[in-house]
């Protein structure tokens, strides 16, 4: 039987400041976590989707190089729903999130508070990022903190990996399996 220590929730949705003033934060959730000298950093997932509501119509966020985020609305019935936050594309079956993430630094010295969320942002940048970027798993090797993450587009959910050393400043190394796995973590050790 696991014993829970902690009750406390650390975060809420409207503890954080949206990107953007037309975009709400709807979700706070599946940190990564990592010891930095005396502070515990977080890396969280945001989700994130347009404030804005068009009768009929349902809001797409996604990331495009050129504007960053942006917002498809499609026709309601062009669309089939299969959750609250994921609908297919009758026209092609195409699976679209209703909201687009990306990673936030979030810094605590105890573990059971925090004490800032104006840290760094892991936003989308790539095109196997369009339709996003969620669930980081951080390892320590060294100095570096590598971390694995689920880079969502229109290819699919593959596993991507990226570093830093101070939690300021990414460096992406690409996707290290193919769309369809999830959930990696890397060992720190042989």
């Amino acid at each position: 039987m696991v014993r829970r220590l902690f009750e406390k929730l650390l975060i809420r949705p409207e503890d954080l400041r949206p990107s953007r003033d037309d975009f709400e934060v709807i979700g706070v959730f599946n940190p990564g976590v990592a010891v930095v000298g005396d502070e515990i950093v977080l890396l969280v997932r945001v989700a994130e989707q347009p404030r804005q509501r068009r009768p009929g119509h349902t809001g797409l966020p996604r990331w495009d190089p050129d504007v960053g985020q942006t917002v498809e609305w499609v026709k309601d019935e062009e669309l089939e729903a299969i959750d609250p936050r994921m609908v297919r594309r009758r026209q092609d079956g195409l699976l679209r999130l209703t909201n687009l993430s990306h990673l936030r630094v979030i810094r605590s010295r105890d573990g059971r508070s925090i004490d800032s969320v104006e840290g760094a942002r892991f936003e989308p940048l790539a095109e196997w990022e369009d339709f996003g970027v969620e669930d980081p798993r951080i390892t320590r090797i060294g100095d570096t903190f590598y971390f694995t993450y689920v880079a969502v587009s229109h290819h699919g959910a593959a596993t991507a990996l990226a570093s830093t050393t101070d939690f300021e400043t990414f460096r992406r190394h690409g996707i290290i399996f193919p769309p369809d796995n999830k959930d990696v973590v890397l060992f720190s050790e042989q």
